[in-house]
């Protein structure tokens, strides 16, 4: 009897385990240390309350939407989708099919103010935020997936179940073939799933997917900030954008968990704007 109490926990493990995209990689090659400061929780939504399934994994902003990717064909569904979801009471407002995407699907999101950017191979697809529709794609071969997707104006940033931050100079034509350098291994715990730049910061913010609540800040010279354990909120993370909560970007990152949420991070505190900035400077 004990024999089979042992295989069923297994397989509930394994059946448990299996409805999140989890990296298999906790490395020591740099330091996993949580930071002193916490960061409080503003708000949250269930995802779960719009999704066919359990399987969300990617998160974006457009300015106005967030977009959240699930790999429903994972679990067996028979198109995997986007949910465009309100920013301000995060309500449904429409799905679509990911175009011709297979297994866990399409990851994170970034947007560059023209279009949403996300990936399920070395591929990086863009869809029109006022269509929902693909419009073209890019070659990326830093990774594969191009899990992790941010932009900073200038240079997109990936990574996939590693150390490394790739920054990548694309020069937007659809079908070509982008290039990238090695530009960070400050993810210490090798986990990297989504990305997130930071203007009022200056930074990027990486979250993880290995488990153990990890999120990092980093400078946009490539160097660690700081670390923080967004448990027990999150441990293991998916995608993650900013966004307004109350008028201020904050960070967003989607937790793949029981059931899958979203959770607001305040990470810019009392904030003053740049250009507020530069009308308190002419006073001077």
């Amino acid at each position: 009897m004990r024999k089979y109490l042992v295989l069923l926990l297994v397989a509930g493990l394994a059946l448990a385990s299996s409805t999140a995209d989890v990296s298999p990689y906790i490395s020591s090659d740099a330091p996993v240390n949580p930071g002193e400061g916490d960061l409080p929780v503003l708000d949250s939504f269930n995802v779960e309350d719009f999704s066919y399934g359990v399987y969300n994994v990617g998160l974006g902003f457009d300015g106005t939407n967030f977009w959240i990717t699930e790999g429903y064909m994972q679990g067996g569904g028979e198109a995997n989708y986007i949910y465009i979801v309100d920013g301000e009471d995060y309500t449904l407002i429409t799905d679509v099919e990911q175009n011709n995407s297979s297994g866990w699907g399409l990851r994170d999101w970034c947007s560059d103010g023209d279009y949403m950017y996300a990936s399920q191979s070395t591929d990086v697809d863009y869809y029109d935020p006022s269509t929902y529709e693909k419009v073209g794609s890019y070659t990326c071969s830093a990774v594969n997936p191009n899990r992790a997707q941010a932009w900073d104006g200038n240079y997109f940033y990936t990574g996939s179940f590693s150390n490394t931050i790739y920054q990548v100079e694309w020069d937007g034509v659809s079908g070509s073939t982008a290039s990238y350098t090695s530009w960070s291994t400050a993810v210490g715990n090798g986990g990297t799933y989504g990305a997130a730049y930071d203007p009022w910061n200056d930074c990027l913010w990486v979250s993880t997917a290995s488990s153990d609540g990890m999120l990092y800040q980093i400078g946009m010279d490539g160097a660690l900030i700081d670390s923080f354990n967004l448990m027990p909120e999150q441990d293991t993370s998916g995608g993650a954008c900013m966004a307004p909560y109350e008028g201020q970007d904050q960070l967003w990152v989607l937790a793949q968990d029981d059931p899958d949420m979203v959770y607001c991070w305040e990470v810019n505190p009392e904030s003053l704007s740049p250009a507020t900035w530069g009308e308190i400077k002419t006073l001077f």
